[in-house]
């Protein structure tokens, strides 16, 4: 396995959350619909902040998430801007270029040093746990919440898989 699944998995899971969730959007609570807004677009921004790191250009973004709340087509946009760019880099990315390390600052001033791979794994991980709160809020108002597991991409990319299991 290697980084350009896990990166085209992660596209694929973040529209399938998005379009079931732009479906029953208005069906929200207030206060739940904007929290499936801000949580998504948090893990949008700290994207698009690793992303200027990754490629050593300024951030856009001075804090880990926005002051005004996007719409979800504005989400929807910047999320795959951003996760087109990863599954792009990830598929030209050589070993070498994994492993350099990216020395940065954090949106609170700290400092910090990663590898890219280091890097990209933490997106990963954060985009999912990020991705699970934002799903709790359609189980917790009894909605249908997205099919959108790692196993259930790979049966769908591919369905041989499925036979003789």
């Amino acid at each position: 396995m290697d980084f350009s699944t896990a990166f085209q998995y992660k596209k694929w899971a973040n529209k399938k959350l998005l379009d079931i969730g732009e479906q029953q959007f208005s069906i929200l609570p207030e206060s739940d619909a904007t929290f499936f807004v801000r949580i998504l677009n948090h893990t949008t921004v700290v994207d698009s902040l690793f992303i200027s790191r990754i490629l050593g250009k300024p951030e856009k973004y001075s804090g880990d998430n926005t002051v005004e709340t996007p719409t979800l087509s504005e989400l929807r946009e910047t999320m795959n801007q951003n996760d087109s760019w990863l599954v792009q880099y990830v598929g030209a990315a050589s070993k070498e270029e994994l492993k350099r390390v990216v020395s940065f600052k954090f949106v609170d001033g700290d400092t910090g040093q990663m590898s890219v791979e280091e890097i990209l794994l933490h997106l990963l991980t954060h985009g999912s746990n990020h991705r699970g709160m934002a799903s709790r809020v359609l189980a917790e108002n009894n909605l249908e919440r997205p099919k959108d597991t790692f196993t259930r991409y790979l049966h769908q990319l591919e369905p041989s898989r499925r036979v003789g299991g």
